[in-house]
């Protein structure tokens, strides 16, 4: 795949420094005063696994996924601007499971969660209503755990996800970070790939076949399987995306094992939360952050009568 080049000038982001209610030390923010910054906005939230599903309001929503979402303890900034991503995504997807009879699930397939704090109903209130725009619509937009010092770009995680500001781009705040390292053997790996559809008694090798403009893996060859070769991001699901933390790998073999290092979590794609809390801690504002990961977008309000008219499938009021 080709990378995507951004030829448009990079638009000024803006966000005030305060769009919700005011909040001190002596009155901190509640799940109510959430209730009330989204103005009868609500998503409508599924659990897969067992079927439940519930109605929250939009602001209440966003403080539980920034605490299943960011880094723990992270800078104000760095809450508030995943707070804006999390707000957009959840905007954007809003029917992302309406043949299941909900709009987003609370899992990693959408977005996962957890039980708010001071801090995350602090970041929600803080950048309350508050979205990413492209081209006069809510923006579709991505975040990862850790891009390892280099982003992705969408479409080479998701053909088809053409996105001038979802491409990659190099983050300069990992200089730090360890590699993570693992080791498989064959046999092992070829015993995870036969419930993906690959066939053959034995695995022989395997081979970087090509990699992307990020640097990550885009295809490996496999010697004594059929098929005979995987695309990067479809090996790390199926020997598990906890184990192959990202497809930002290379490895050496040594008879029948190989040993992977490997640097980041996740797809890489758009914000990079470990990336967000260090910028934050060396100085970066909200917009400073939003920029770096989203160049091109705006930030906006969902009040904006441009917004109401393009979000169809947004939350619902």
């Amino acid at each position: 795949m080709h990378r995507i080049v951004l030829t448009a000038v990079l638009l000024i982001l803006h966000l005030p420094h305060a769009t919700g209610p005011m909040t001190s030390a002596q009155s901190l923010p509640t799940e109510s005063d959430l209730d009330q910054a989204s103005v009868g906005r609500m998503v409508t939230l599924g659990t897969p696994s067992t079927g439940r599903v519930v109605t929250v309001p939009l602001e209440t929503y966003v403080a539980r996924v920034v605490t299943g979402e960011a880094e723990p303890n992270a800078p104000a900034a760095a809450q508030q601007a995943i707070a804006v991503a999390i707000r957009t995504f959840a905007i954007v997807n809003a029917r992302r499971h309406a043949r299941d009879g909900y709009g987003v699930c609370d899992t990693t397939h959408c977005q996962v969660p957890r039980a708010s704090t001071a801090a995350t109903r602090q970041a929600a209130l803080a950048t309350a209503g508050r979205i990413l725009l492209f081209e006069g619509a809510p923006a579709p937009v991505f975040y990862s755990a850790n891009c390892g010092g280099q982003s992705e770009t969408a479409s080479e995680v998701w053909p088809g996800a053409q996105y001038p500001y979802l491409r990659s781009v190099a983050d300069d705040v990992h200089g730090d970070d360890v590699p993570w390292t693992l080791e498989l053997t064959l046999e092992q790996i070829r015993r995870a790939l036969v419930p993906a559809g690959f066939t053959g008694e034995r695995l022989n090798a395997i081979d970087v076949e090509s990699r992307n403009a990020s640097g990550r893996v885009s295809r490996l060859r496999l010697d004594g399987l059929r098929p005979g070769s995987i695309g990067g991001a479809e090996f790390r699901m199926a020997i598990g995306p906890t184990t192959v933390r990202s497809t930002a790998f290379s490895f050496v073999s040594d008879q029948d094992n190989v040993r992977f290092t490997g640097r980041g979590y996740g797809h890489g794609v758009g914000m990079c939360v470990v990336g967000a809390a260090r910028r934050a801690r060396r100085g970066e504002t909200v917009t400073d952050i939003l920029q770096a990961y989203y160049p091109g977008l705006t930030v906006t309000t969902l009040d904006d009568a441009a917004v109401r008219s393009s979000a169809t499938g947004g939350v619902r009021p």
